[in-house]
């Protein structure tokens, strides 16, 4: 009796560690075939830590995220939890996006603006936001070019009288050193695969052709950023093209006089009714 018992317990026990390894065995052959059909599990989306910059009077769960945009726009600029610093912004507008308790958000920007298609990216993402909870961006110290194209995505746009803003423009240099390489004896021998490969060669004059085709890319560029300001503030974009859009910086003071008005000051949120309903920020709503 003792020996079947045995044998019992020993068959019971073979029986689950043959059904453990055919699990763990199926498991890995699932990760292989995931790996060889370059099926890859989605990576997680990064999350910003929150830190508590104000207390609310009432004891709510409700908050207003603040994110901050400091520094220049650009897609090679390492981010804080992403590889980029584009990466971090969209990440962190998306974070305040799904998070229901989230109900407004106030972005911060003081930069200089930076590549266009890193300000794109960083603007749609914004505009999402805006249709799902209401966007204020805060102009700080310095919002121009890039640094205004992403503050378009705002439902509203504050700014001080001393902020600098505007720059609405695409700008592209080079610098062109054949008489440098004259002086010195050198020259720039290239191997091309059509006339516009070394296009702003600095070594030789730039051709009529290439700076045609340079600056037919620029105005292309800068009509879409032109719309893009046109369409956010409810301007035309012709009066815009004939005055404040000619790539000059404004003070915040100039920005927000006018008819050809791209931003309004913080005190012209508080004194508007209309705009103070639409905000869930009591300290607006306060005049």
């Amino acid at each position: 009796m003792a020996g079947n018992r045995k044998l019992g317990c020993l068959s019971i026990f073979l029986f689950v560690a043959l059904c453990a390894s055919l699990f763990v065995n199926f498991v890995l052959m699932v990760a292989a075939f995931q790996r060889l059909a370059g099926v890859r599990e989605a990576e997680p989306i990064p999350r910003f830590r929150e830190i508590l910059l104000q207390r609310g009077a009432r004891a709510s769960l409700d908050k207003i995220a603040v994110i901050t945009m400091r520094g220049l726009i650009s897609s090679s600029l390492p981010g804080n939890v992403s590889d980029s610093m584009v990466d971090d912004m969209r990440a962190a507008l998306q974070q305040a996006r799904d998070d229901n308790r989230v109900k407004a958000v106030v972005l911060e920007i003081d930069s200089p603006g930076g590549e266009v298609t890193a300000s794109d990216a960083i603007y749609s993402a914004l505009v999402k936001t805006r249709a799902r909870k209401p966007v204020v961006v805060y102009m700080d110290s310095l919002a121009a070019s890039g640094g205004y194209y992403v503050s378009c995505g705002g439902k509203f746009l504050m700014a001080n009288e001393t902020t600098i803003t505007g720059s609405i423009g695409v700008i592209i240099q080079t610098l062109n050193y054949e008489q440098l390489f004259n002086k010195v004896g050198l020259a720039s021998v290239v191997f091309k695969s059509g006339k516009f490969k070394d296009m702003l060669n600095g070594a030789r004059p730039i051709t009529p052709e290439e700076r045609d085709l340079v600056q037919n890319f620029i105005m292309k560029t800068y009509d879409k950023f032109l719309g893009i300001v046109a369409n956010e503030r409810h301007l035309q974009a012709d009066l815009l093209r004939n005055t404040i859009a000619d790539g000059r910086i404004l003070s915040g003071k100039e920005a927000f006089a006018g008819s050809d008005a791209i931003c309004q000051p913080v005190s012209g949120i508080r004194s508007r009714p209309e705009h103070r309903r639409q905000l869930p920020f009591p300290s607006l709503r306060s005049c």
